[in-house]
Parts: structure tokens; sequence; C-alpha cells
């Protein structure tokens, strides 16, 4: 049925649907675009967990070497026994599934070959019938030797036993191997292999990489290269599968629709150099780990995808880290109809207005039973577009919710991982000091209270990010001793003046509200230090029987001068997160300035 030309009186409905479809749409765009945000924010998340739990495995595997190292550089002469027993008392395979081998490489020069290869056949510590048949691979005359010598497990090695890994038959020009070991010899760094090798061991084939650590003989400086060169030893390797380095990284219900591809990119000593070119070399990928083979992505479907690269350092190496995932099998079910909910009841609402204008103008006689419904209709529409302002409303509070969830299941995540490691290494620092006190070794001790001064600075700092993150001061004693904590930390950072008073025996308040004020200073501080050039804020926290307020105040040049030195916009971002915390308390939030005359914030929550 073709609907009547519009006239004089019927221009109004029309002009209601109009708006009513415009505004239903404009809703639709921003719910999708904040869920999609929401879910943004946790596929990163996601992918930043996974890259630290990887450079956790990477620093044990370190850490190991750096042990081991130590094992033949604090003593004399290691034999085979002690080095199978130490190897033993890690428990690798346990602790660190990804190792698959532990090598020591001795530094051979080609005068010395044939004394070396005859001691090692007469070595009987760890096998009573030595070995007879030990030779170096592969065989020719060389100016110098980096012999394996010690392999454990040697079941399902064997072939890496006696080999020259200066020297390698399978390559094409040996000289870039002599020239990343003495590389690693001169630079004493940590150094991993950039081409990931295809191992066939114990009747299975993987792919595998290597990590190499040099040893200096004990007590000789090592400070310069001729230094290094002079007192080097040989080097500690380890090899991993980087399958079972990987395993784990995501769980099982996020590998479903996370894809993870590891790349080996090139040398950190290239990362200044953007002439050069190099072709990622695949190391592993979460797809093909789960079908075992090739299979076609689970996320190359057409759709749309999230996609993070993240990268790291690893033994001198660039390590990229391709996180991609399907946006509708990330997003979750509900968050992904909302959007639709709001569309179809702004549809609904205003086809519902249209309808009763429409009828209204085409019928007069109708006019007042009409005006009763459109009334009645009017405070129900009212209240679908209440609905969907307190649906925006919720969203936003959602987002601080998830923001302050994250800082606090990071800040204890620090605790709980890094803060017991790095309480344990003490702990293994104090150990060796207190072994090796009264040896003399004046040289290794002084690296033991070096590293010691480093592990305690390094623990200082990540309690500060803890407390950024989420003050312990603030559960433990209130907002008085927090935001006093807090005005120090920032005068001291930024050179304003900032004081608080406040009761020191008012009653507490609840959980939220004292996060929420918290935050809410923090942030009318930061705008403070980037906008106000104040020099000094005061913070005022008063109680009566029925509200609790917080006024912070600053001497700075006013919200009005403060907006015209940002490029003529005014910094509302900060506010609108103020406000919103305000409200998601219950409170009330009020902000007044004068130019010349500072700016002053008040929030009043109830007790």
């Amino acid at each position: 049925m073709t609907p009547p030309r519009p006239g004089r009186r019927n221009i109004l409905p029309w002009l209601i649907l109009l708006i009513g479809i415009s505004a239903s749409a404009l809703l639709f765009t921003v719910i999708r675009d904040a869920t999609e945000h929401v879910t943004r924010l946790r596929f990163e998340r996601q992918a930043r967990d996974a890259l630290a739990v990887l450079k956790e495995r990477i620093q044990f595997y370190s850490d190991s070497l750096y042990g081991l190292r130590a094992l033949f550089a604090s003593q004399g002469p290691v034999s085979r026994l002690e080095f199978h027993r130490f190897i033993e008392s890690l428990d690798l395979k346990n602790r660190f599934p990804g190792f698959d081998v532990v090598n020591y490489a001795i530094y051979v020069p080609g005068k010395d070959k044939a004394q070396f290869v005859e001691s090692v056949r007469r070595d009987v510590s760890l096998d009573p019938r030595g070995y007879p048949d030990f030779a170096i691979t592969p065989p020719g005359e060389r100016p110098e030797y980096y012999v394996l010598a010690y392999v454990e497990p040697m079941a399902g090695f064997e072939f890496a036993f006696g080999r020259d890994l200066g020297a390698n038959p399978d390559a094409a020009d040996p000289q870039p191997l002599l020239v990343a070991l003495h590389s690693a010899r001169d630079s004493g760094k940590l150094t991993a292999s950039g081409v990931p090798l295809r191992i066939q061991a114990g009747g299975k084939q993987y792919v595998g990489l290597a990590l190499r650590l040099a040893v200096y003989r004990s007590g000789m400086p090592v400070g310069t290269i001729e230094e290094r060169r002079a007192a080097y030893l040989g080097s500690v390797g380890a090899g991993f599968n980087v399958e079972n380095l990987m395993k784990g990284i995501l769980d099982e219900e996020t590998t479903r629709h996370i894809r993870l591809r590891l790349y080996d990119v090139r040398s950190a000593i290239d990362r200044q150099n953007t002439a050069a070119t190099h072709e990622p070399r695949l190391l592993f990928d979460s797809d093909q780990a789960i079908s075992g083979a090739s299979a076609p992505s689970q996320t190359a479907n057409g759709n749309p995808t999230f996609e993070r690269v993240l990268t790291t350092e690893v033994g001198g190496r660039i390590w990229e880290v391709h996180f991609s995932g399907d946006k509708s099998s990330i997003t979750d079910s509900l968050d992904a109809l909302l959007p639709w909910m709001a569309f179809a009841g702004g549809l609904l609402s205003s086809a519902l207005l249209f309808g009763m204008f429409y009828s209204l103008a085409s019928s007069r006689s109708r006019a007042v039973e009409m005006a009763r419904e459109i009334t009645k209709d009017l405070r129900e529409s009212e209240e679908e577009l209440r609905a969907s302002a307190g649906q925006l409303q919720a969203l936003s509070r959602r987002l601080v919710d998830v923001q302050e969830s994250e800082r606090r299941q990071f800040a204890r995540e620090l605790h709980d991982r890094v803060g017991q490691n790095l309480t344990a290494l003490s702990i293994s620092l104090d150990i060796m000091n207190t072994q090796l006190s009264g040896n003399g070794n004046e040289a290794f001790r002084s690296r033991l209270d070096d590293a010691a001064a480093l592990l305690e600075s390094t623990a200082s700092a990540i309690e500060n990010v803890m407390s950024e993150l989420r003050p312990p001061m603030l559960d433990d004693y209130g907002l008085l001793p927090a935001l006093q904590w807090y005005a120090s930390e920032f005068s001291t950072r930024t050179g304003i003046e900032v004081s608080v008073d406040g009761d020191e025996k008012a009653r507490r308040l609840t959980p939220a509200s004292e996060i929420a004020l918290f935050r809410i200073a923090q942030e009318a501080l930061n705008n403070v230090a980037k906008h106000a050039r104040a020099r000094r804020v005061h913070i005022m926290l008063e109680q009566s029987d029925a509200r609790f307020t917080m006024s912070v105040t600053d001497d700075g040049v006013g919200l009005d001068a403060a907006s015209r030195s940002v490029s003529g916009r005014r910094p509302g971002l900060g506010m609108v997160t103020m406000r919103e915390r305000t409200q998601a308390v219950g409170g009330q939030f009020e902000l007044g300035s004068e130019s010349g005359r500072g700016a002053r914030v008040v929030v009043r929550v109830p007790c």
C-alpha cells in the first residue's frame, strides 16, 4: 500500500520516524564499537600474557645455563661424573620440559688435539669402560676445535659426542659458524642459534634451537675482549624442543580461537640497520601443533580478525610472536547480541511513535483519546531511551571495572610469580656468598655482591610498579594514608608540592568507594601535571554522618588557559573518567575553575 503524500499535518510522524531510525543506527554503532574495543582489550591481554609466559620460560633456561657456567668456572676441572650429577640435580626434564640436551664444548687448540682425544678416551669417571672410540668429528686438521665433550643425556644424542661446533659438515660455508663462536667468546653474552635445527632423536623428529654461553677461567679478568679471549675455556649449551617450549603458552580453550606463530626475525645487531633484509624463519605454529601437519589456519576463513605482533630478544636474536584471532569467536555471545538488542529496541520505539503520530495526524476525531494514549506512550518511550542510556553508562562502568580488575590481577601476578622467584634467587645468592666466605675468591664474591644489589634494585622497582597498579596501603590502611603516600611519590617525581589533610580516625568507606576516590585523585593530579602549570596542590578529606567529601585544589592557570594550551581542545577524557567513577559509587562530581586562579575538583559520596 502506498503511503499518503505527507502534508503539513503529517510531516511530524515521518520526521519522528527518520530521527528514531538515525538514533537507533547511531546507538547500534556506539555499542558495537564499545563491545569490539572490550573484545580487543581481552585479545591483547591474552597476547601479552602469552608473551610474558614465554619470556619467563626462556629466562629459566638462561638461568640454568648461567648456573652451569658457574660450575665450570668456579673450580678446577669438572669430571664427567660431577657434570652428570649436577644435571641430574637440576631435574631439567620435569622442571623445564622444553630442554632436550645440555652440553659443554671445550676449546682445544690444534696443537693439543691428540692429548685431548687421549684424555677423553681414558676418562672412566662415569663409564668404567672409558670412551676408546672417541674422536673429533668431522675429521681433519684445523687450527682450533670447539668439541662437545660433555653431553647429558647421552642416550639418543650420541651423534653429538665429539662434534666440532666450528666445522659442521652439513654447512655450505663453515666460516659463519666460526664467526658466531668467536662473537660469543668475545662478548660473553648468551647467544641463540638463528637457524632452526631438525633433530632426529629418540625415534622422533622435531624442530630444535640451541642456546650457548661462554665459560671463562676463574680468577682471570674478563673486562676486555683480549682478556676474555685469554680466559676462554669453552662454552655451555642447551638444545630445546620448540614445540615443548611453546606448549601451554595458551590454554586449550584460548587456542581454539587464537592462532600463535613464532618467528626468528634477525640478529639483534641488525635492529638499527633498516637496509638489511631478512627472511623470517617460522619456529612454531599453533595450528600445525594441533593438527600435526600443515593445515589451514583456524582464523583464515575470511572473517574479520584481530592481529597483534609482539617482539622479544632471546640470546641476541629478535623473535616475533604473531597473534591472530577471529573476532566472532573471541567476542562474548552476550556482547555480540547487545548492539542488535539496542538497535531493535530503538526501531521498535521509533515505529511505535510513528504509528501514534501518524494516526493522530490522520484522524481528528480521535484527537482527545489519542492525546491520552500519546502521553502514556511517550512516558514508555522515555523509559526505552533511559534504558538505552543506562546500557551505555553500564558499558562505560564495565570498562572501568575491567581496567581495575586487570590492575589487581597484574599486581597479584607480579607478586606471586616474579616476587617469589626474586626471593628464591636472593636466598641462593646468600647461600653462595656464605659458602665462598674465607676462600679468598674476592673477584667472585664481588660479582655476587653486585648481583645481590641488582636483585634488590629490581625487587624495589617491581614493588613500585605493584604499588602504582594496586597500592596495598589502600587495602591495608585506608584512603588517607594511601593518598599521603601517593602525594609524596608525585611530589618527588614532578616537583609539585602536594599536601593531604583529613581525619585519621574517620571510619573507612567501602572498598569500591575508596578505590574510586583514589583513582579520581590520581587522575586529578595527572591533569595538574600535564596542563595546570601549578606549584601547589591541596587534597582535603572531610566526613559527616551522611557523606564523605574529597576536594583537590591547585594554584595553576585554570581550565580555560589549560584547554588553550592543548591545541585548542579541552582535555576532557580525564574529566569523563572521573565523573564515571563518581557515578559508579553513587556520588556527585563537581568542577570549578577561575582563569589564573587554578581549578577545584570536588567529589561527594555517601558514607
